[in-house]
């Protein structure tokens, strides 16, 4: 299960990958991109045995600030990415999973590990149903069903989901000086 907060480690690898895919961006050559991107490497190295975590943290909140005054405009986004070009293009034709109940025996007999392992989930899932009913917990929206590990096993990928509201897609301001903004009702 993934862990809900990152660490510090985990904070400046993503921070390198990011720097380096907007690195790629901004070059026009590859063995400029390589130069610049060993000059990179090179500063996140002069860092690395930092072991005063203050200092480490005040180095990366540093390096993210750079980051973002930095930053490519229109960055390259592979196609199949979110926000890609071909990013989940043939979703419309994928069918739900109940859609296998109505297999021909001899369709069937084409993927036998898949649908051994089918029927052993659903055999799992009506031993187990009523044990997890009761230890679930309660539902994410008034009227809806609780999370159920079923849905996980088989779920499609995952549909892109509304911003909340008064989001903007582009902000000006560094992250550190950004601050939540809260809307009161009056």
């Amino acid at each position: 299960m993934a862990s809900a907060f990152l660490t510090h480690h985990q904070k400046v690898l993503r921070l390198y990958k990011k720097s380096l895919r907007h690195l790629e961006s901004w070059s026009d050559n590859r063995h400029d991109y390589r130069f610049h991107a060993c000059v990179l490497r090179g500063r996140f190295d002069d860092n690395l045995a930092e072991k005063d975590m203050v200092k480490a943290t005040m180095l990366l909140k540093t390096g993210e600030e750079e980051f973002w005054t930095k930053q490519h405009p229109a960055p390259y986004i592979f196609p199949d990415s979110p926000g890609g070009t071909s990013y989940e293009r043939y979703e419309c034709y994928k069918v739900p999973e109940w859609v296998l109940e109505h297999w021909h025996p001899s369709e069937k007999a084409v993927y036998p590990d898949y649908f051994s392992k089918r029927e052993q989930w659903k055999k799992l899932r009506l031993e187990s149903w009523d044990k997890e009913t009761e230890a679930l917990p309660p539902a994410r929206i008034d009227g809806d069903l609780p999370p159920l590990w079923w849905q996980i096993v088989t779920r499609p990928r995952a549909k892109a989901h509304k911003p909340p509201p008064g989001w903007k897609a582009i902000s000006t301001t560094p992250p550190s000086a950004r601050t939540p903004s809260v809307k009161k009702d009056l």
